[in-house]
């Protein structure tokens, strides 16, 4: 980078700083007198950039398009104030309340700190103000060393891989169940055209072996998905991922539902620990035979007892944990602004009027050059 450049970096950054320092010195003079200046410089756009705001009284604020990039905005009273545009890209929003706020096209990105806000409903891509039904939502130009984006597609895909693997990892544990259940001696596995046969404790160990191998592709597709659905922001990719037909990721509004849905994916992320079962003299555990529980496991081969067992079972109950903690990261929904939407349709309409009045004028001209051909001969 030249040194003209980085210079002229410097005075820019040094005019900002300038500005900001000047709108927040207006700021602290009041809202009234804050709106007031607003209303007679409306074409000027708020410079609040780095500024701490903490705690401030800012209701009925007209920060419309104010630039309040690393803003420090914890615990500010902002009820019933318009944030519509605003840049709160890196912003400490830390219980802040927002009730009654403003947010169309209001923008944050991944470094904004919006825990605990207060008078809105916080989502997997930013927080929702039921008030004014408008929504924060995360940029969809995230920087571009981070592969993410706007993809609702990419987020399905990712969605289905994970399914898919989770499916076949709940498939070995099921075939565990039955040995517990029907205790047969022996069972052939599927795809292997009865070329093998496991006993339980052999098939515990496979299973056990594969499913940490399958957990753990479904921990990246599933955390990807959430990651990707973090820059989502129109009403259908809300509705595709929040509704996609997998326990795991779909989106419970009810209460009721909330609960049964997070005992269920409790007991589907950790089905593996149903392998733990065959590495356990139960019936001696029961009756307190611990010379017979450790007689058991000394019997058990040296490299899968001592070695191998211990490793695979705390690698599952790890990837375990971290795929129901991923998928609670889902009970929240994916947001859209309805104004945004408004715009969007507004936009579709006027884009169906214009090729609806583009194909008038095309038949038109079609009919005109038939009729001159017919009057030529």
């Amino acid at each position: 980078m030249s040194e003209k450049t980085l210079c002229e970096r410097r005075q820019s950054k040094r005019k900002k700083q300038m500005l900001a320092n000047g709108h927040g010195e207006l700021i602290d003079k009041g809202v009234g007198f804050w709106n007031r200046w607003r209303k007679e410089h409306q074409d000027t756009i708020p410079e609040l950039e780095g500024l701490s705001l903490q705690g401030r009284d800012l209701r009925d604020a007209d920060l419309r398009g104010a630039k309040l990039f690393t803003a420090v905005l914890a615990g500010a009273d902002l009820r019933g104030a318009d944030l519509s545009g605003a840049d709160l890209r890196g912003a400490d929003l830390a219980g802040a309340d927002f009730g009654g706020a403003t947010l169309s096209r209001c923008s944050i990105d991944a470094s904004t700190k919006y825990e605990g806000v207060r008078g809105c409903e916080l989502g997997v891509n930013g927080f929702y103000s039921a008030d004014t039904d408008s929504a924060a939502l995360m940029r969809i130009d995230p920087p571009g060393n981070t592969m993410q984006g706007a993809n609702v597609d990419a987020v399905l895909e990712s969605l289905k891989h994970a399914r898919k693997l989770h499916t076949f990892s709940l498939v070995l544990s099921g075939i565990a169940l039955l040995f517990i259940i029907i205790k047969p001696t022996s069972v052939t596995l599927p795809y292997l055209a009865g070329s093998f046969k496991f006993d339980d404790l052999s098939y515990a160990f496979l299973a056990t072996f594969l499913s940490s191998g399958l957990l753990s592709l479904v921990s990246i597709f599933l955390d990807s998905a959430l990651q990707g659905a973090r820059y989502l922001n129109d009403r259908r990719a809300a509705v595709l991922v929040g509704h996609f037909p997998w326990l795991m990721s779909k989106y419970e509004h009810d209460p009721l539902l909330k609960k049964q849905s997070k005992i269920m994916r409790f007991f589907l992320s950790f089905h593996p620990v149903i392998y733990f079962y065959f590495f356990v003299k139960w019936d001696a555990l029961f009756i307190g035979d611990w010379e017979e529980v450790i007689r058991y496991y000394r019997e058990l081969p040296v490299f899968l007892g001592e070695l191998l067992m211990p490793l695979f079972y705390v690698i599952l109950l790890r990837l375990s944990l971290n795929i129901f903690r991923i998928s609670e990261g889902f009970q929240k929904p994916v947001l859209f602004d309805t104004q945004t939407e408004l715009g969007r349709r507004t936009e579709m309409e006027r884009l169906a009027e214009a090729v609806e009045k583009q194909a008038a004028r095309t038949g038109e001209l079609v009919e005109l050059v038939r009729r001159q051909e017919l009057n030529n001969r």
